[in-house]
């Protein structure tokens, strides 16, 4: 589909998959699952992940950043584009739980504002979501969750009736 105000994007575009493989020095790898992404994307540590999550959402345009990078070489202005094609390279399917070795979440991010993102984290194996108001306390509900992967109650995480599963 063409579309030619980013505005209009649904935010469906951001949930993504997370499947985190393994946990060293409290830093969890893994790979990402987005339907709108042409493969599987390897994270390593909680910088990648959200390195390769705002580059994502700065080429969809959607959440649209509330605030923009500044940047010194001319040609770099990261100025948006208004239309590009959006495609979809992967099923619903994506979205079914126990894909990763030590835990697997859902994130849909809804807005960026405040230089960080808002939205909801869901915790697949134990069937828990929990909305986030900045990264920091979605890195923060992640580490409860793995810490507690084998336990089936986490400290910070609250039961939903949310979940649609």
């Amino acid at each position: 589909m063409n579309v030619s105000d980013p505005v209009q994007r649904s935010g469906s575009i951001t949930k993504t998959l997370i499947c985190v493989d393994s946990v060293q020095n409290g830093e969890p790898s893994g790979f990402l699952y987005n339907p709108y992404m042409p493969n599987r994307t390897a994270f390593f540590g909680y910088f990648s992940f959200i390195r390769v999550m705002d580059g994502f959402f700065d080429r969809m345009q959607c959440p649209q950043a509330y605030q923009k990078y500044r940047v010194w070489k001319a040609g770099e202005s990261g100025e948006r584009r208004t239309k590009e094609e959006v495609t979809r390279f992967m099923a619903e399917e994506t979205f079914r739980p126990g894909k990763g070795g030590k835990a697997t979440f859902t994130i849909q991010v809804q807005f960026r504002q405040n230089a960080t993102w808002q939205g909801t984290l869901a915790w697949m194996e134990n069937k828990k979501v929990q909305q986030f108001r900045s990264v920091l306390e979605m890195v923060k509900l992640m580490d409860k969750a793995l810490a507690e992967s084998g336990s089936s109650d986490a400290v910070g995480w609250e039961s939903s009736k949310i979940w649609n599963n």
